[in-house]
């Protein structure tokens, strides 16, 4: 007897790349994935939303919650996910659309990275919900006596606002927060080497903690080479930008250089119809 039943398709979006629905991931995930149940809610559908999240990188999301508990420390492999992409798509995704869509997921604050051991390799968490929208801070009732003080619990606001940026609360930390914390005293420390000094406890501080130290560190000896502060006024902006663009491998090229690149960089075979 045979099997009738159809594979599911997936479809392509304006720019001609092909994506599966949510209905598609969930109903051909593998069997020892499906058994987990999705947290997915529609306040997931509206962060997408709202951060410009895309497809992609909304089933990256939802793979990577099904890979442990939210918010626990997970070692995912994204060539495993590439691998089930590739089933399903037919193809695998480009390797640097893959780092692209995990960049994106961290920059939206969905991961936080602990450890990198290469580009398809992290130590990381799955942030939960909560903590990407956490509830908006009550008025504080204005007092008439400005000097008088009253003790409360922080608000769930200040402490996602602070997250493990701060070390002052008098929660004894995990071995994982803890891990985290000197990972970025670290980058700190090294920043304030060169006189650059970034806020713990601000939320654009952030950003500089989504790169390893070995990165800072190029950037910051790219930061004396470009003249210092004697030549860049906004330290702590443009030190975040050299860790994006990678400033430091952007070396001035030679005329032979420049041949050579260019040569490898077109393509030697023309078309038929050219």
């Amino acid at each position: 007897m045979t099997n009738d039943r159809k594979k599911p398709k997936s479809h392509p979006d304006l720019q001609g790349r092909w994506w599966l629905s949510e209905n598609q991931t969930n109903s051909i995930m593998p069997e020892n994935l499906s058994k987990k149940s999705l947290p997915w809610s529609e306040e997931h559908d509206a962060y997408c939303y709202q951060h410009h999240i895309p497809p992609a990188a909304k089933i990256l999301w939802q793979w990577l919650m099904r890979q442990g508990e939210i918010a626990s420390e997970i070692e995912p492999d994204l060539s495993e996910f590439n691998a089930w992409v590739e089933k399903i798509r037919g193809k695998p995704y480009a390797h640097n659309y893959l780092k692209k869509i995990f960049e994106i997921l961290v920059s939206c604050r969905v991961l936080q990275v602990i450890k990198q051991y290469s580009w398809k390799i992290t130590k990381l968490l799955v942030r939960p919900l909560s903590w990407l929208n956490p509830p908006k801070k009550p008025q504080e009732k204005k007092l008439h006596n400005h000097n008088s003080s009253y003790n409360s619990q922080p608000s769930n606001d200040t402490n996602a606002e602070q997250g493990l940026n701060s070390s002052s609360n008098s929660i004894t930390p995990t071995t994982a927060e803890f891990e985290e914390l000197e990972r970025q005293h670290e980058i700190l420390t090294a920043c304030a080497e060169y006189e650059i000094y970034f806020d713990p406890n601000k939320r654009t501080t952030r950003h500089l903690f989504e790169f390893d130290i070995e990165d800072v560190r190029l950037a910051l000896k790219h930061f004396v080479k470009r003249g210092g502060h004697q030549e860049i006024r906004d330290s702590q902006a443009w030190l975040i930008s050299c860790l994006r663009e990678c400033y430091w491998q952007d070396e001035q090229l030679s005329l032979s250089g420049f041949i050579k690149t260019l040569k490898s960089w077109f393509p030697s075979n023309l078309p038929r119809d050219y």
